[in-house]
């Protein structure tokens, strides 16, 4: 399920008691979010865009099978382009026609199946 997804696991334990304190979210160090997405009941998955794998194209494909309502992603990277793909074909063979995107400048692409909300803030101090 999703919401395990983004809860932070506690050693030691096989399962935390019902009454224990929310698990804090497991943003980078250094990063602070505000608004909704620093909400823990609004389980928002966070991903760091390091962490994700490309493809020889610098393109990565995200599913969301999960029926995530909102993503954030955190890199060091700056965002230079947003939109809606055109026909496209990654190197991988995925066709992400009509999938929203977002170019970094580091040559990374993103996709990602609508209506998934994409929340990219920055790792730089």
């Amino acid at each position: 399920m999703i919401s395990d997804a983004a809860k932070v696991s506690r050693s030691g334990a096989e399962s935390a008691p019902a009454e224990a304190a929310p698990a804090e979210w497991p943003f980078a160090e250094g990063v602070t979010l505000e608004g909704s997405i620093a909400d823990p009941a609004e389980e928002t998955v966070t991903l760091l865009l390091a962490d994700l794998v490309q493809d020889s194209n610098g393109e990565i494909v995200l599913f969301n099978d999960s029926n995530l309502r909102r993503l954030a992603l955190v890199t060091e990277a700056s965002e230079v382009a947003r939109g809606e793909a055109p026909h496209h074909v990654t190197a991988a063979g995925e066709d992400v026609t009509g999938f929203a995107y977002v170019t970094f400048d580091n040559g990374v692409t993103l996709y990602y199946q609508p209506p998934l909300e994409l929340l990219v803030h920055s790792e730089r101090s």
